[in-house]
Formats: structure tokens, sequence, C-alpha cells
């Protein structure tokens, strides 16, 4: 006699069920949700070697995160491929719908387009997520103003740039408006004993230092000779290679120099002047032409020079050019003249906000426009 059987579905077909499962999407969502608070609460990439800098003591516990992959969440396959899955779940669903919207019409198929395209967002949103876990830079560069660089390091290591970069002005604005100027600083230091007095770089003021009187006679802010006419001329009006032209005169000295903020070992004579003998003074123009604000800081900013020309970046108004995002990320008190970025490269965002766009059309179709549309129809 025959028997009755229950048919027994194909591997791919249980898979595909498996996928639309609500209950299979709810824990792939918790485990990224998961994966999400770990990423945020510890240290990722070269966040690291930030936290260690503070912390010494963490190092061994940040060399056991980063053995368990945890230091870099986002980039690594694990968390990937858990996107991959949750896609793919959402994949499958999208194909449901789509097979509905086909089969119905009227406000049936409308309450499955909207859930179709909402299901579509979400898609794309993680496909853009994939697409940054992948394909995605993340790392920082250090420089000095006029350092030229076409690099940046990351958590594996260096990265080459597409063009190069250089930091022509880096400026930190604080509350009090005040700026430092030429009149910060000369230094004057006797030999003999290590006497010093600090005096007043004016140009124009005479002071006294002991027997000599010491006279700023001109000030240059960025410092050059023209090789043809051998004359002291200024290339910019930023201050790069400050200088200025210093006359001390005393009983048995005379002598014009020229005294260099950058270079405080080094002093040039001045065009048609001779000294009368060994300099019995070692001055030093020690200018501080860029100081922290004397009050709190309201922003920092950096001027850098690419392929197009100037341009600006400041906190929370990063620059974007060729595929990357720069941010200012920080400065050193000790040395204005150096700061950091973050640079970021994720070729994952349009997708996303592709994908945000898809959602606000689905959500829209089903929360207002199919309830709007039912209406009418009960009306009528």
């Amino acid at each position: 006699m025959p028997t009755n059987s229950i048919p027994t579905k194909s591997f791919s077909s249980r898979a595909l069920d498996l996928l639309a499962s609500v209950k299979f999407a709810v824990a792939v969502v918790a485990i990224i949700a998961a994966a999400c608070i770990a990423g945020t609460l510890l240290p990722q990439g070269t966040e690291v070697a930030q936290y260690l800098a503070k912390h010494p003591a963490a190092t061994q516990r940040m060399q056991w995160l980063g053995k368990l992959g945890l230091t870099h969440i986002f980039q690594s396959w694990w968390f990937i491929g858990m996107l991959c899955l949750l896609a793919a779940t959402t994949a499958v669903c999208s194909t449901r719908r789509f097979s509905t919207v086909l089969r119905t019409a009227g406000f049936a198929r409308r309450r499955a387009l909207g859930s179709m395209l909402t299901h579509i967002s979400i898609l794309l949103i993680l496909t853009g997520g994939v697409i940054r876990g992948v394909w995605g830079e993340k790392g920082y560069l250090e420089f000095r103003e006029g350092e030229v660089t076409s690099a940046f390091v990351t958590e594996t290591g260096p990265k080459t740039l597409p063009f190069q970069l250089q930091l022509a002005k880096f400026e930190v604005e604080g509350y009090d408006k005040k700026q430092p100027t030429v009149e910060d600083g000369l230094f004057v230091i006797k030999t003999a004993d290590n006497s010093q007095k600090l005096l007043s770089a004016k140009v124009g003021l005479e002071q006294s230092f002991e027997d000599y009187k010491i006279t700023v006679l001109k000030y240059i802010p960025d410092f050059m000779v023209d090789t043809a006419t051998k004359e002291i001329t200024s290339r910019s009006d930023e201050p790069r290679n400050p200088a200025i032209l210093v006359a001390v005169n005393g009983p048995t000295y005379q002598n014009h120099r020229w005294l260099f903020a950058k270079f405080p070992d080094f002093s040039m004579p001045a065009k048609g002047t001779t000294p009368t003998g060994p300099s019995p003074l070692q001055l030093v123009f020690a200018a501080q032409l860029k100081r922290m604000p004397a009050g709190p800081v309201k922003t920092f900013r950096s001027t850098v020079i690419l392929p197009t020309g100037q341009h600006t970046l400041e906190v929370n108004r990063p620059l974007k050019y060729g595929g990357y995002t720069f941010y200012q990320s920080g400065y050193n008190p000790r040395d204005l003249a150096y700061t950091s970025f973050e640079v970021v490269k994720d070729p994952g965002v349009p997708v996303v906000y592709a994908g945000f766009g898809l959602m606000l059309v689905g959500l829209f179709i089903v929360f207002y426009l199919n309830p709007w549309l039912d209406d009418r129809r009960k009306r009528a």
C-alpha cells in the first residue's frame, strides 16, 4: 500500500527559509549591536596608541584585546561577515516582497512595495558598511608648517595618498583676539657671566644693556637674500623665517647683524658693515610669534596646499579631497607649528546615503501614503 510521506525540502530551500526567519535576523542584529557597543567603548585602530600613551599600564590588556580582534572590530572579517549575513537575510526578504508586488494589485501591492523599498534601503546601508570595512581606510598624519607629505599612517602601516599635501599655516585661536607681535622678545646674553635680560624687539626703540646701546633697525617676516642684487627682501608677509637687524654700539664695539628666530645659533652681518672686533654679547632673537592664547582655546585650523590650491580645515569643518576626508585632530602646545590630521577614506558613504534616501521613501509609503489612500478608498 502506498504510504503518505512528507516531502523534504532541499538544502537551498531550508537555507532561504532560515535567512527569511525573523528570529534569525534578530539574532544577527543582536550580535552586530553588541559588536558596535564594544567598538564604541574600546579604543579602535590608531586610537590604541594614543590610549596607551596616556595609560601605559594597560599595555598587556590591550595586547590581549588585540589578539581577540576587539581593537579593530569594524575592519575584522567576522564583523564584515555578520554584515554580509544580515544583508543576505534582507535580500531574501526583499525578493519575497518583490514577488508579492508582482502577484498583487491595489492596496496590497502598495503595502508590499513600501515594505520592499524599506528592506532594499537596509540592504544598501549594510552594503555601504561592507564596502567601508573592505576598501575603507582610516589613519592619521603629523607634520609641521612648510612640510609636504603624500602618505599617512594606518593601523596596518603607512598608506600612500594619490596626491601631495603641504601644510602652509597652522593657527590656534583663542577667545582673546590679541595676537603676538615681533615685540615679544629680543633675548640678550652676556658671555662673560651668562647674565641675561629680555629686551623688546620693537623697531626703532633704543635700549641699554650695561655699557651697550641696542637698537632694532628692521624686521623681516620671511627673510631671503636676492641672489642677483644681494638685497634683503621678504618672500611673504607670513612669519615663516622672521629676522631682525640689530645695531649694537658700545665704548669699544659697534656692529650691525641680522638675527633669526628659527636659527638662534646663526647670525649674518648687515651689507656694507664690518664689526669692530669679536662680539662681547651673544644675541638671540627669541620672538615667540606663535604662542598659545592666554585664555581658553576657541578653535584651531590649518591652511593646506593641494593641487587645486589652498584650502582651510578646522575643528568641526573637515576638508574633502580626492576621495579622502581630513579632520583637524590635534596640536602640540609647545610647538604651534606642528599639527595632526585624521584621514578617512570611506567609499561606502554614497551607498549608505542612497539607502537612507530609499528608506525615507519606503517609510513614507508605509506610514503616510498607504493610510491616506486607504482612508480615501473607505470614504468613496
